[in-house]
């Protein structure tokens, strides 16, 4: 993991979204799987799309971070959660997670600190993971509880992340919860994690990623839902990425 600080403010061109690379994954299989999450609602609020906050960022930012990185697999850039008029962006390449965080330096320049997660060259590999609203949610075990607060006989070993988080997920179908989070479910933490949104209810696209010491997970994909049914009743299709950290 590296981290650098480069200049922020410029406009340019958004980032072109190229075919994934790497092998295609089958479902992994391990003796513990992690817990079915609850779905949260999905707050949505007007707001620009990635496209205008990646043109915010500097053409020298994005530079650094395809050299890094190489071209883009899949990315996202959002206003900031801290710094309420500066973005952020997530860049999944063949070479590693770019992460940018907005900073001031010490003489007052708005920067973009940028985070690296290097991956072990071609262990980039990706599963495509769909959902009918006509099937049952299956592929991963549900422990989220019953009627009457009824608990699971067996706990399910779960990750350190935020409620927020953790709702976010439960959005998603089952087998992609999987894919995320089994990699973490051992020794190794999680480290660092993002997700962003974008739509409305009946249509949105999403995307997340989770990251530890030694794995980076990413899931991305597009969801519709009918108004007002349950988010378990969605039709989900989505790509998700595993790749080795080299460390």
């Amino acid at each position: 993991m590296t981290r650098d600080n480069l200049p922020e403010q410029s406009r340019g061109r958004p980032a072109a979204q190229r075919p994934a690379g790497g092998g295609v994954e089958r479902a992994p299989a391990a003796p513990n799987l992690p817990g079915a999450h609850q779905a949260s609602a999905l707050g949505f609020v007007p707001s620009p799309d990635r496209f205008h906050w990646w043109a915010e960022l500097h053409d020298d930012v994005k530079a650094y971070l395809e050299r890094k990185v190489g071209p883009a697999i899949e990315w996202w850039a959002d206003l900031h959660e801290r710094e309420r008029d500066r973005p952020y962006a997530v860049v999944l390449g063949p070479n590693g997670l770019a992460v940018t965080t907005p900073r001031v330096n010490s003489q007052g320049q708005r920067t973009q600190s940028v985070r690296i997660d290097p991956f072990v060259p071609s262990s980039i590999r990706h599963a495509v993971v769909q959902q009918q609203p006509t099937r049952p949610r299956g592929g991963l075990r549900s422990l989220v509880s019953r009627d009457r607060g009824e608990r699971p006989a067996t706990t399910a070993p779960q990750l350190e992340l935020t409620q927020e988080m953790r709702g976010i997920l439960g959005n998603l179908p089952l087998e992609a919860q999987q894919r995320l989070q089994t990699p973490f479910l051992g020794a190794q933490a999680v480290t660092h994690y993002r997700s962003y949104y974008y739509g409305n209810d009946e249509d949105l696209d999403m995307w997340c990623y989770l990251a530890g010491e030694k794995t980076v997970t990413f899931a991305t994909g597009h969801r519709t839902l009918p108004s007002g049914a349950d988010p378990q009743q969605a039709s989900w299709r989505l790509v998700c990425y595993q790749a080795d950290v080299a460390r």
